[in-house]
């Protein structure tokens, strides 16, 4: 086993601080309690006191020298009864000034009250009573001021520490290995010289061989990089040192830097270890020097990384590993040789990979022996491993909800639309108007979609509203993976997202706002394949990117454009016809489909959501024209 440096205990406070706060604390109580007494008493005057003294209402006498005639009187009396009281008054304490006169005495010694006799000076206990606050006081900012100077050098600097997340490699909670990582059995094969080298470098330093200095994870969000990384060093049975870039970057100035520093230092008491940097963009962003200059905190923290992971800096046996889902915006330089070596591809699972991902998942879900994850794998293309994880956790969550000891298929696939396209909102209210005109609207879709060569097959149509915008669906599932689209494909997806605006015009007889979120998905696919995917004959087989690319940083203000305003227009007027032909081809589909375009739409206003099998039932149509994927 590894001797690895021992971790840093807490300082505890030291006994003198701890003696000079109680004393503080000691001080301060006698203050209040001494205050708090002298409160209590009500000042008379000596006529007061000899009336009282008549009356019968003083009950005890303690007598303090002032000086040679004065003396203070104090002690215990009953004031006179309120007028119209019955109720006897609450004895009270006073405090009197008087000559003390042998008259005086005999007339207290009469009503037989006790006497007491102070005869000790009040000089010092007045002194005492009065610096001692303002000993406590400056003795307080003396010691705050005292520790203040001593931390200077070390509490002052805490900033510049690196909040790098420390797991040592004996640590099962949070131990993490290969077998954990599903649907990325690519990214583990390239990461297997990692942990061999890792187990065994000296088989590596024979050959001469260098292993990378640094890896870089990249792919969608939830894809499992930061899952990966964690798995390599408990294979590797290292520690492992996990950081997000956003935790380097603060208000200060030089404090990035100085983690930056400081997490490498530590790194290197451990070697070999992993460091492991998540979300590297947030300050691994490419250097300018436009607008702003290019001397701000940021640029500061990534020079100091570059700089720690240069290879004459780098001590051997620390690899970093970086997950970002944008390396397009990293800075050149980290990429080079000698820092970030090597980049790993993290991208979403196939049916495989799903299916692996399920598997690993399912395991901690009671379920039922007829469910059929192959069904469910098939059904969720585009689906990340992230996003299968939340599927069986929700339908769990609604089988707990529904009473049941086991998850079944119906959950699982309540879930998996719930993930895709949003929960049922049963409760929103919807005037019948609208309903009816929903309802139209997602047969518009249904039917264009039947009648489009190559579309995706139907899964289900709902007048349910969905998710934050949808007042109804249409939802088409991939029978497979697609990785590419045809020409025709792309035609007949605009002609599918136009047909739901169709079937306003001919049964409403005007249009509405519902069809907003079809009009731009229509416009993005025809602008991809007027400017990206050279499918339109008129403007060639030329891409024309330059003018919707995205301002970074400020680099693209001044940035030429890669084509000319004559060209812009004739995109924009090719962008249009596509539409438009796609919009007069939905309204022909569904004019020559009139019949069943009512039919549907009458079956959605009855039971609200439809499934594959049901609209073909209803339609009469044949089983190739419409295959669900469940």
């Amino acid at each position: 086993m590894e001797n690895y440096p021992k971790k840093t205990k807490i300082e505890r406070p030291p006994q003198m601080a701890i003696l000079v706060w109680l004393l503080i604390f000691i001080s301060l109580a006698a203050i209040f309690i001494y205050n708090y007494n002298k409160s209590e008493f009500e000042d008379i005057d000596q006529s007061t006191f000899e009336n009282y003294l008549a009356d019968g209402k003083i009950m005890s006498v303690k007598i303090t020298p002032e000086n040679e005639k004065v003396s203070i009187l104090e002690g215990k009396f009953r004031p006179p009864h309120i007028n119209g009281s019955e109720f006897e008054p609450e004895e009270k304490y006073y405090r009197c000034k008087a000559v003390y006169t042998d008259r005086l005495d005999e007339e207290i010694r009469k009503k037989n009250i006790v006497v007491k006799v102070e005869n000790k000076d009040t000089w010092f206990k007045n002194l005492v009573l009065t610096i001692l606050p303002v000993i406590i006081i400056v003795g307080f900012l003396y010691f705050l001021f005292s520790r203040q100077i001593k931390m200077a050098g070390k509490g002052a600097m805490q900033f510049g520490r690196s909040k790098a997340r420390m797991i040592m490699p004996d640590d099962l909670e949070h131990k993490v290995t290969f077998k954990d990582v599903a649907g990325a059995e690519e990214a583990k094969e390239e990461m297997q010289e990692i942990v061999d080298y890792l187990k065994d470098p000296l088989k590596y330093k024979m050959l001469g061989a260098k292993i990378p200095k640094g890896v870089l994870l990249t792919g969608p969000p939830g894809t499992g990089k930061t899952l990966l990384a964690k798995a390599i060093a408990g294979e590797a049975h290292v520690p492992f040192f996990s950081i997000s870039g956003s935790d380097f970057v603060e208000m200060f100035v030089g404090v990035g830097a100085s983690r930056v520093r400081d997490m490498f230092d530590t790194a290197r008491k451990y070697t070999p270890c992993l460091v492991f940097i998540d979300e590297i963009d947030a300050v691994g962003r490419s250097r300018f020097s436009g607008i702003g200059g290019g001397h701000d905190e940021r640029e500061q923290t990534l020079n100091a990384l570059l700089v720690e992971m240069d290879g004459l800096e780098t001590s051997e046996g620390t690899i970093v590993i970086a997950a970002t889902n944008r390396p397009d915006v990293l800075d050149p330089a980290l990429l080079r040789p000698g820092r970030f070596d090597r980049q790993v591809v993290m991208d979403l699972p196939d049916i495989k990979g799903r299916r692996q991902i399920l598997d690993v998942h399912a395991k901690k879900i009671k379920m039922e022996h007829n469910v059929n994850l192959d069904i469910l794998a098939k059904s969720t293309p585009g689906f990340s491993g992230a996003d299968l994880a939340n599927m069986i956790n929700e339908a769990a969550l609604l089988a707990a909800r529904l009473n049941k000891k086991a998850v079944s298929m119906p959950e699982l696939e309540e879930a998996r639309d719930k993930v895709r396209w949003g929960r049922e909102r049963r409760s929103r209210k919807i005037s019948d108007n609208e309903r009816k005109l929903t309802a139209y609207h997602e047969a518009g879709h249904t039917i264009t979609a039947l009648n489009c060569s190559k579309s995706m097959p139907i899964h289900k149509v709902t007048i349910i509203p969905r998710g934050m915008a949808y007042l109804g669906a249409t939802m088409q599932m991939p029978e497979e993976d697609r990785y590419t689209k045809s020409k025709q494909e792309l035609l007949g997806e605009m002609v599918i997202l136009m047909g739901g605006r169709a079937a306003e015009e001919i049964k409403i007889g005007d249009v509405t706002s519902g069809a907003s979120s079809d009009i731009e998905h229509a416009t993005r696919i025809a602008r991809l394949m007027v400017c990206n995917f050279g499918m339109s004959e008129k403007m060639g087989l030329v891409q024309y990117g330059g003018r919707n690319e995205h301002i970074y940083l400020g680099r693209d203000i001044i940035k030429s454009e890669s084509y000319s305003e004559e060209t812009a227009r004739e995109i924009d007027l090719e962008i249009k016809t596509l539409i438009n032909n796609a919009a007069n081809k939905a309204r022909e589909i569904l004019k020559s489909n009139e019949e069943k375009l009512e039919l549907l739409a009458q079956n959605l206003l009855e039971h609200e959501t439809l499934d594959a099998s049901e609209i073909k039932k209803i339609l009469g149509i044949s089983e190739d024209s419409i295959i669900s994927v469940s």
